[in-house]
């Protein structure tokens, strides 16, 4: 965790103030300083619609998916069966 907050905390420092030779050392574009925060809004709205998604998110797929492979599988299952006993049946 505290590798994650120092690297948080340069990449924010490199995004709205970056000293200038590590500008040079990443050759990095000039910004206006609204468009960085703009950059660092985004980039945080992302993180917290993210953890969002993987807190609920997830749930509410996995259950799609679950419903839909159930409803696959009783599907596949009725046609088998079907196949099955028509087979049983010309063999006798």
């Amino acid at each position: 965790m505290f590798s994650l907050g120092v690297l948080s905390l340069f990449n924010i420092m490199v995004l709205l103030l970056p000293p200038q030779p590590i500008s040079d050392i990443l050759t990095l574009m000039p910004l206006p300083f609204r468009a960085r925060t703009v950059l660092l809004l985004v980039a945080v709205i992302n993180v917290a619609v993210s953890m969002t998604f993987e807190q609920w998110g997830t749930q509410l797929v996995a259950g799609v998916i679950g419903g839909g492979m159930r409803w696959w599988r009783g599907r596949r299952r009725a046609r088998e069966a079907k196949a099955y006993k028509a087979v049983e049946g010309g063999m006798r």
